[in-house]
């Protein structure tokens, strides 16, 4: 991310001097794309939106399940926690968890 009045550069000299793009991402050093991301934004106080809204919808049943699982594994050792493998054969007997072992991994 770059610096707050570096952005506000940009977004100043793609309005009031009407500079393109390409010019403004050379003066400032940035990439293209980069300008015209501030250059083109107007509500300066919403956040940017994320690359990608992580959904859930095997994991939502049970992943307050997992994480009472994981916090209660970090009072044992080391050795006795559940892994990945474990916590998925666990849901898939006890819960009746339809989603796969990759699931539960990128979860965890």
């Amino acid at each position: 991310m770059i610096a707050m009045p570096v952005q506000h550069y940009i977004k100043h000299s793609y309005e009031s001097e009407e500079a393109s793009i390409s010019a403004i991402a050379k003066r400032t050093g940035v990439c293209w794309r980069t300008a015209a991301k501030y250059a083109q934004r107007d509500d300066w106080n919403e956040p940017m939106p994320s690359i990608r809204a992580r959904r859930r919808p095997v994991m939502g049943p049970v992943a307050e399940i997992v994480d009472t699982w994981l916090l209660e594994d970090r009072l044992l050792p080391r050795k006795d926690r559940r892994n990945a493998v474990a916590v998925f054969n666990e849901l898939k007997k006890d819960h009746g968890f339809k989603g796969g072992e990759r699931t539960v991994r990128e979860y965890i």
